[in-house]
């Protein structure tokens, strides 16, 4: 793994309960999310040298760019859960992965489907020359409300993947000092 993909993983773990769209208890709608999920993005390449553009190339909801025209990363991200037939979005980054130091895709999975979407992801990036970074919240259902469990991070690279990094999805749900001898994967 490359350092700027790893430092990309970093900042968007980070950034994500940074103006969190929803307090302790309530619950907010996926555009809410959406809004929350393009803020990360964009601070994330801000912070690494490059700049965000949206809905650019061919519709991807964001690609990043550094000044010199390299594309750090083509970034897709959907509210309906991955697995499922109409969700599209990792075959559009696959399409145009090769353009891109890395792909990012940003999804939500109830924690039972969970083991689909990493299988459905993981054929179909199986023959892809760069990495895929997965961010994947799981939640539970309940009330007919999304109720987020956690915040996981997958990296697919060369045929194979891992589950790089797990935190709490809600802000008040973590206690940074429990992290201090986590390894990754954790």
């Amino acid at each position: 793994m490359k350092s700027i993909e790893r430092d990309f993983i970093t900042l968007f773990n980070c950034l994500w309960y940074e103006d969190f769209p929803v307090v302790q208890g309530e619950y907010t709608n996926p555009a809410g999310w959406t809004i929350h999920i393009g803020h990360i993005v964009k601070t994330c390449a801000k912070l690494l040298g490059a700049r965000a553009g949206f809905e650019q190339g061919g519709r991807t909801d964001a690609v990043l760019k550094f000044p010199d025209g390299k594309v750090l990363s083509n970034v897709e991200w959907e509210w309906i859960e991955a697995h499922k037939d109409t969700v599209g979005e990792i075959e559009k980054l696959l399409r145009g992965h090769e353009s891109a130091a890395f792909s990012t895709f940003i999804s939500y999975s109830n924690e039972k489907s969970l083991s689909n979407t990493i299988e459905k992801a993981a054929s179909l990036w199986r023959s892809a020359s760069r990495p895929l970074i997965f961010f994947v919240v799981t939640f539970e259902m309940s009330s007919g409300n999304r109720w987020f469990q956690e915040l996981k991070t997958y990296v697919f690279e060369g045929g194979s993947h891992r589950l790089y990094r797990s935190q709490p999805a809600l802000p008040w749900d973590f206690a940074p000092s429990e992290h201090l001898e986590r390894a990754d994967g954790e």
